[in-house]
């Protein structure tokens, strides 16, 4: 399945990459097309994998907000 998360900003995106990719996801940033004013700046991951919520875990123990899930 793929899914996006949304985590913000650049900083945080790349930092969740990194952490989501060392643990085997397949990962890519991406940009939030009209992002909302919950959104921050607007910047997501795209994740290929079949459970989400551990994805979200991986991220949230990296200190990183997630701020919202949609499956694609």
């Amino acid at each position: 399945m793929l899914y996006i998360v949304k985590v913000g900003t650049i900083t945080n995106a790349q930092r969740a990459k990194y952490a989501l990719k060392s643990k085997g996801y397949k990962v890519n940033i991406t940009r939030i097309a009209k992002p909302k004013s919950g959104d921050g700046c607007g910047y997501a991951l795209e994740i290929v994998c079949s459970d989400v919520d551990d994805a979200v875990k991986i991220i949230e123990n990296e200190n990183i907000m997630v701020r919202g899930v949609a499956e694609l």
